[in-house]
């Protein structure tokens, strides 16, 4: 019997501790609001009040005023689609924040003409470090530009078949799609200035197309003055929400939702009552079983 108990509390403690290591582990994961590393967004999420979703229907019925950053690296089913397009058409504004995502499956759905390349932009001449990180100097006036000098991009790529009036941001002449990957121009590449920041109306609402979601990445804010094109992001909205849902999921990320769910549902009153009980009653059993002892004793 001493054994079977052993057992049990071992297993119990063996339990408890895999949960506190996967609640308390940080998240390694690309764009993910938890994630402290060099490729999370802790910073947007403490600098600003941004609002994490993990489902679509998360979205405001109202969304006038309101911006939702989405970085698409999952295909959108088509009720997730048409969420976006009624966000967008009720005066929402998405910020489409893609390099080698599925933003084009975005913007065929909302039948908008510009595409994301998908070759990586280089620039030989004027970059940060490395020509995979080409400065942005080139702005057209707009909200989203207020006081921007430059920019600095993390293996972007741009954007073709762009309305002039609809862009707001292009790389400099020196600048060109690397569409063999040999790091070299060559005559039948395209050259630039090519646009990476543009922004289309569709109903009362706005969609911004950002060649380079590592913009709100916690190395990449602090360059330059990305930190300042996210400030004017934030300057001009009532409310942001950046989603989670279409990022690759891996098991401790899982793991972290059905913890959060379980920590909510056992907050709930109901449970909390229940708890309660149970606790009293664990606590009584010993001395219940005693004053029974006492009683058939006599």
């Amino acid at each position: 019997m001493a054994l079977k108990k052993f057992l049990l509390i071992l297993a119990a403690a063996m339990i408890l501790v895999v949960v506190l290591a996967a609640w308390f582990l940080p998240l390694d994961e690309d764009f993910r609001v938890e994630n402290p590393l060099w490729n999370g967004l802790k910073n947007l999420n403490t600098s600003y009040p941004v609002q994490p979703l993990e489902s679509f229907a998360d979205l405001p019925l109202s969304s006038g005023g309101t911006t939702f950053i989405l970085i698409p690296y999952l295909n959108l089913t088509s009720v997730e689609l048409e969420q976006l397009n009624s966000f967008i058409s009720e005066g929402g504004r998405l910020i489409l924040a893609d390099d080698y995502g599925h933003g084009n499956q975005i913007l065929e759905y909302l039948d908008l003409e510009a595409r994301f390349s998908g070759e990586v932009l280089v620039d030989p001449l004027l970059n940060y470090k490395t020509k995979y990180f080409p400065k942005i100097i080139h702005f057209e006036s707009d909200p989203l530009t207020i006081n921007m000098e430059s920019l600095v991009l993390n293996h972007a790529t741009c954007l073709l078949n762009t309305e002039a009036d609809s862009v707001i941001a292009l790389s400099s002449s020196f600048s060109f799609l690397d569409t063999n990957e040999n790091g070299t121009y060559e005559d039948d590449e395209i050259s630039g200035p090519l646009p990476v920041i543009c922004r289309e109306t569709i109903g009362d609402g706005q969609v911004v197309l950002v060649t380079d979601p590592s913009l709100f990445i916690n190395s990449m804010n602090a360059i330059d003055e990305n930190e300042g094109f996210i400030q004017n992001i934030a300057d001009t909205t009532t409310s942001l929400y950046i989603d989670q849902s279409h990022l690759p999921p891996s098991d401790l990320h899982r793991t972290k939702i059905l913890l959060a769910r379980g920590r909510d549902y056992l907050a709930s009153p109901l449970m909390t009552a229940g708890l309660v009980t149970l606790v009293v009653v664990i606590t009584l059993k010993p001395v219940w079983y005693k004053r029974q002892e006492r009683q058939n004793d006599t």
